[in-house]
């Protein structure tokens, strides 16, 4: 019976040792996977680009493009420079570009400040903008000396004094001082008419800006005009520039520093 009890308490040992024996071996194995899993992992995960890098190659890629295939915005570079108008007695608009504020003369110099839809937009005086179509002004204007449009200016107004020619860019007060008041002011939107004999004073933004000689006779100078067309001649000179008018026989003549 001894003998008996001690052989199954044997066998009960070998089983025991050899449930450990596989228990362990089963532990390396599993152990041996998951390290050979994560080298394997490791291998192929050095083969990708980290996932931020991807995202941001995109992206970068992305912007170049679009700054590659956007176009510039177009500037008006005309903005800031001075045209001329080119037609005489051309309508100047309000904001509306339908009501009619001032007429201008040709030959008249105007700041552009921008360009819309057919249309320019100048700077009338320090205070006032108008509109004009961008057919009736030009950027193009021949010039000759101060010396030949004086002397043009002479042979179309004979009697006038050379002296009334000091005023021109004269702030009004002074001239008023030296002429005295004149007979009668009118005003319209950018201008002041100061009426003297014989001659009325154009001022704009408190300076003389032109001398008007009015009912002359139809004459014409001998120099070449920078715009010659029937309802009126403009001669560009470097400073100043003459203006001829014809109406029913007679013609107003300007003289203006620009």
């Amino acid at each position: 019976m001894k003998e008996e009890v001690r052989a199954s308490r044997a066998a009960s040992r070998k089983r025991k040792r050899l449930w450990q024996t596989v228990t362990v071996l089963a532990l390396i194995v599993s152990l041996v996977g998951v390290i050979a899993f994560a080298a394997l992992m490791d291998t192929k995960k050095s083969a990708v680009p980290e996932t931020d890098d991807i995202a941001t190659e995109s992206v970068n890629n992305e912007s170049e493009a679009a700054e590659e295939g956007e176009p510039e915005a177009e500037s008006d570079e005309s903005a800031g420079t001075y045209v001329y108008i080119a037609a005489p007695y051309t309508k100047v608009f309000a904001d509306d570009r339908v009501t009619v504020m001032y007429e201008a003369d040709l030959g008249d110099r105007f700041k552009q400040l921008e360009a819309v839809s057919g249309f320019v937009k100048l700077q009338l005086n320090e205070r006032t903008t108008g509109w004009v179509t961008e057919a009736q002004v030009t950027t193009e204007a021949t010039s000759v000396s101060d010396d030949d449009v004086t002397e043009a200016w002479k042979s179309v107004v004979p009697a006038a004094d050379a002296s009334t020619l000091d005023v021109l860019g004269q702030d009004i007060e002074s001239v008023r001082a030296k002429l005295g008041a004149s007979k009668a002011v009118q005003r319209d939107q950018v201008n002041e008419y100061h009426f003297y004999d014989g001659f009325f004073l154009m001022v704009r933004d408190q300076q003389v800006k032109a001398i008007d000689w009015d009912r002359q006779a139809v004459a014409t100078p001998d120099v070449t005009a920078t715009s010659s067309q029937n309802a009126g001649s403009w001669y560009e000179g470097e400073t100043r520039q003459l203006k001829l008018f014809p109406y029913d026989g007679v013609m107003r003549v300007r003289l203006e520093q620009k």
